[in-house]
């Protein structure tokens, strides 16, 4: 029987008005690390070796296992989109279930400072502070998982601003306090690179609850309030699982293939390290307008789906791809024009900005494939298609990327090498391009078979999208 649900309104401007807030809260978010590190890079090379080596070492648990709590959003947006709205309660109840079992397994990983440690070959004063940073991002790791898990929904509802105000109110908390723990303001030990974990757990507690109130407060949300608070239900984490450990894996084996280079990178040397970590960080920011449309499309699409319009999904996916690829092709020639200007920012030591200049040529080149394969992964997550993506991460950013890169960078005596840090940034390049390419094609073909189940006419398709 043909649905009689409405597809939610996928206009440019819908997808700009959503992908919107989440774009500014991904960049709030990614601002915290920027913070983190034009602060520490102020006291000195070993603070901001540090930080990058404590935030690589956080971030590749925190975003693998977040990446599994993720699964809620797809899932929640195809009840959104059919209109079962008790459901999405329901499913958010298991998946903070989901997010204390996985903290269980987070929380011990990052207290093992010391195999961190060794991976990145610090000592001394970096190792001391990177152990004090990484064992107060461990004590918030809960707090940051529970956070995730209304940010999901939040995107899956088309509620994004409620994320970007609690992101921003967090980012201008961010410079506070770390000044108070890393620079002793007001009395407290300066601690340098590492004060930037206590500011982290902080603002993870802040969050969390912050999004609690809203949550309970908020009449948007009471119709998907549930009656009393109901034990672990197999089946439902069962289909989280099944979407959200392909995504975990992929999220993983994307952050990973970047985190784990800047430890192995760390072994070069505090100017090294540095000069990567700023490169990271302006990278990232550019990443954030591809992810912030991929998060919006992949919203659409579940959407779409659940209300039963698979052809207009196809639509919104062809639709954002073009998009993101021609804004990225755009970030990518101004952020190579204007490196220069913009790395002084992060420091005042020459060779760590003259390194940084040239890391950031690889970041330009592969930008484009980096947008392409994000929004593509992320549709094909709207689309419940996870296995075949991980795939692809898994050879392509851990296989190419990462081993080749490591064996370029120390070893690769046959092809001219060891290449240094330059060998990890050529080959994530390579990696990242084969990468966009594939789920490029991959989501393509998703999104045209899925539309050949489309029940209404092509008629009825213009109809519906002229009223929007």
């Amino acid at each position: 029987m043909k649905s009689s649900l409405p597809p939610p309104d996928v206009s440019f401007k819908a997808l700009l008005r959503l992908a919107g807030p989440i774009y500014v809260a991904n960049l709030a978010i990614i601002g915290s690390g920027t913070i983190d590190t034009i602060m520490a890079g102020q006291l000195g090379k070993d603070h901001l070796a540090a930080i990058a080596l404590g935030i690589a070492s956080t971030i590749s648990v925190l975003m693998g296992l977040v990446g599994i709590l993720q699964g809620l959003s797809p899932i929640a947006g195809h009840h959104f989109g059919a209109q079962r709205y008790g459901r999405i309660g329901e499913e958010l109840v298991q998946n903070f279930w989901l997010a204390g079992l996985l903290s269980l397994i987070g929380v011990p990983i990052l207290l093992c400072t010391d195999f961190w440690i060794s991976l990145g070959q610090v000592k001394g004063e970096v190792a001391r502070m990177t152990a004090q940073y990484m064992f107060w991002t461990a004590m918030a790791l809960p707090f940051s998982m529970g956070a995730r898990s209304f940010i999901s929904l939040n995107a899956a509802v088309s509620r994004p601003r409620v994320t970007m105000w609690v992101s921003l109110g967090m980012l201008a908390l961010k410079a506070p306090l770390n000044a108070i723990f890393m620079y002793g303001w007001f009395g407290f030990p300066a601690l340098g690179g590492g004060g930037a974990g206590i500011s982290f757990f902080t603002l993870s507690v802040l969050a969390f609850f912050t999004y609690l109130i809203i949550w309970k407060r908020d009449p948007f949300y009471k119709r998907m309030h549930v009656d009393r608070i109901t034990p672990p239900i197999w089946s439902f984490l069962k289909e989280q699982l099944r979407v959200g450990v392909p995504i975990g894996l992929c999220t993983f084996f994307e952050v990973s293939s970047f985190t784990l280079m800047a430890i192995f990178v760390s072994r070069f040397g505090s100017e090294i390290i540095s000069a990567h970590q700023i490169v990271a960080n302006l990278t990232s920011m550019c990443y954030m307008i591809p992810l912030s449309i991929g998060i919006a499309t992949s919203v659409l699409i579940s959407q779409c789906l659940g209300a039963r319009w698979p052809g207009i999904a196809f639509l919104v996916l062809k639709r954002s791809l073009l998009t993101t690829v021609v804004i990225a092709a755009v970030m990518s020639a101004l952020l190579f024009i204007l490196r220069e200007p913009i790395i002084w920012l992060y420091t005042r030591e020459a060779g760590v900005h003259a390194l940084a200049c040239a890391l950031v040529v690889f970041g330009c080149g592969y930008h484009v494939f980096d947008a392409m394969q994000t929004v593509s992964s992320f549709s094909l997550r709207g689309y419940r298609v996870t296995t075949l993506p991980m795939i692809v991460y898994g050879v392509m950013l851990w296989g190419v990327g990462l081993g080749c890169g490591y064996f370029l960078a120390f070893e690769g005596d046959w092809v001219g090498g060891p290449y240094g840090v330059y060998g990890f940034w050529g080959a994530t390049a390579f990696g990242l391009l084969l990468t966009g390419v594939s789920l490029a094609a991959m989501s393509l073909w998703v999104g045209r078979h899925f539309s050949l189940d489309e029940e209404h006419s092509a008629e009825e398709i213009a109809r519906v999208l002229a009223k929007k």
